[in-house]
């Protein structure tokens, strides 16, 4: 079973320039968060799924709660957040972009992907 978040938008202060950690911009992120097992297609409990809301919490915590260089960086520890988090998780697949990004031209995002399985973390 996999758990579907996309597109959750948060207003944050990451980047490479000092500057741009002071202005900020949107992040974007989309999660595909894999379930090992889902006792909830029988129970018809919360308490045996993932909670939606519990997992764009963790997203929001971890975008807007610290400020780093790197979108690949933000990407990483937002994996290993949410596996933490959550003990039922096999696999998370990531989608993290900025939107609008400084640049001498238009473009909608820049961003990352990144799969992470909780057998292969480092």
């Amino acid at each position: 079973m996999t758990v579907h978040l996309n597109n959750l938008e948060f207003y944050a202060y990451h980047g490479v320039p000092d500057a741009e950690q002071e202005v900020g911009h949107r992040y974007r992120i989309s999660a595909n968060l894999h379930l090992a097992d889902c006792p909830a297609m029988e129970s018809d409990s919360i308490e045996d799924t993932l909670d939606y809301a519990k997992a764009a919490a963790v997203i929001q915590a971890a975008v807007t709660g610290r400020q780093l260089r790197t979108i690949e960086r933000l990407a990483g520890l937002l994996a290993d957040e949410l596996l933490d988090a959550f003990p039922m998780l096999g696999q998370v697949d990531l989608r993290v972009e900025k939107i609008a990004p400084p640049m001498p031209f238009l473009l909608e995002s820049v961003g990352v992907s990144l799969t992470r399985r909780r057998d292969h973390r480092k």
